[in-house]
């Protein structure tokens, strides 16, 4: 399953708005309403009470209406199905990212270190990569950011925010990657960033994007991206003794990463404990998650299923028993804490919310980002976008995902601190 907000990105920033009389209002309206008709997944609502919404809209607009009374109509028709998931975002709602002109043609993509989320409405640094420009500008994690290249990032978090049907929530996860396309890009090129400090003061670093580290992916439409993965220890007190316990972390589900999920996954059977963390991991290939599920399951388990239009496809762990030489293992039957934060979104929410309904792991940190159903993106004639689900998706227990987010077992919101 493609990550919705990835592919949202490519086509916001490719959205050129295009003169007004060069679009034909009506025409916005009808390709808006086919597409979404021939592929929601409740044939039922589409041709009943969607359509005669549909209808009366249409009727209503007249002959000859404005592109602002179109898109009024079109918030209108997607309000309909009452679902999450739904959005028309505006060609201008994303500032264009911006060239320095020092990167030469070809360049692999590159970060400026600064790995950003939110603390309630605040963009703050989360992370700062390690050899990274940020690091030796002296980026702190928790400096609030101010600007990206002279773009104010409250406003464009406004923007997006009224786009979706179901408010702030529903967009943070669009937001933070709109975000991380401001902050990289080509390796060589560099970009202006503004950060606010605890005590209110502000400074403006020039950072030259340097090469990701991870490995590189080029997989179905999207464009090519570095996937990370790493597996890292920490010591925890269990039972009155000190222990470690590894944490795998990785940033999407790719098969270029499969080999090293198997890896880490085959090196922790003995571990007392295992991590997983999936804080900003906005998913990927949703065939993945069985493999890696199947580490820590002796059966079949159902970790839900994908309800489309004419046929379900049924999400379930795939057993390990032998590695890749052939030698016979056990699973891993030690407790598993699953780290999610706004950003777990996709393929993530499935594997966390399978793994929890099972009662095999604990969830840990903020409600995920409620972006589990595979959705279709539309560049409208008008240059927006039209962002409509084409499937429903429910947990093993049956409960849905989607506009709900992967609620945690014990919640720690991330908050600003020095």
């Amino acid at each position: 399953m493609r990550p919705i907000s990835r592919l949202l990105i490519c086509s916001l920033l490719a959205a050129l708005p295009l003169r007004a009389q060069d679009v034909a209002p009506l025409a916005v309206f009808d390709t808006a309403w086919t597409a979404m008709s021939r592929t929601y997944f409740d044939t039922a609502l589409v041709n009943g009470r969607w359509k005669l919404a549909y209808d009366s809209l249409r009727r209503d607009l007249g002959a000859a209406p404005s592109m602002s009374r179109v898109r009024d109509a079109l918030r209108a028709l997607i309000q309909v199905p009452g679902q999450s998931h739904f959005a028309l975002i505006p060609a201008d709602a994303i500032p264009a990212s911006k060239s320095s002109g020092r990167a030469p043609a070809g360049a692999p993509r590159g970060t400026t270190g600064i790995v950003p989320r939110l603390a309630a409405d605040t963009l703050i640094v989360w992370r700062v990569d390690e050899g990274s420009a940020a690091a030796a500008a002296g980026a702190k994690p928790g400096d609030a950011i101010a600007r990206i290249d002279g773009s104010d990032v409250d406003s464009v978090r406004i923007r997006l925010q009224r786009a979706f049907r179901n408010g702030p929530r529903e967009a943070n996860a669009l937001y933070l990657q709109v975000i991380g396309s401001l902050l990289d890009g080509p390796s060589g090129d560099s970009v202006e960033v503004t950060l606010r400090d605890l005590r209110g003061g502000t400074r403006t670093l020039h950072l030259e994007r340097r090469p990701m580290q991870g490995r590189v992916s080029q997989y179905g439409n999207l464009p090519a991206m570095v996937i990370r993965a790493s597996l890292d220890t920490t010591v925890l007190r269990v039972q009155g003794r000190e222990v470690g316990v590894p944490i795998i972390a990785f940033s999407g589900w790719f098969p270029v990463i499969i080999q090293d999920l198997d890896r880490f996954a085959f090196s922790a059977r003995s571990a007392p404990a295992v991590i997983i963390d999936l804080r900003g991991n906005l998913g990927g290939a949703v065939g993945i998650i069985g493999g890696f599920a199947g580490h820590f399951s002796d059966s079949s388990w159902s970790l839900g299923t994908m309800r489309g239009r004419g046929a379900d496809l049924r999400l379930a762990a795939n057993p390990r028993r032998a590695t890749s030489a052939g030698e016979r293992v056990g699973v891993i039957s030690a407790p598993v804490a699953i780290l999610v934060d706004g950003m777990t979104a996709s393929a993530s929410e499935f594997f966390a919310a399978g793994m929890q309904a099972l009662g095999r792991a604990r969830v840990f940190g903020e409600v995920s980002a409620g972006q589990s159903l595979p959705a279709a993106m539309l560049k409208l004639p008008s240059g927006d976008v039209l962002l409509h689900p084409i499937a429903d998706h429910v947990d093993a227990s049956g409960r849905r995902i989607e506009g709900r987010g992967v609620q945690p077992d014990t919640r720690t919101p991330l908050v600003r601190s020095e």
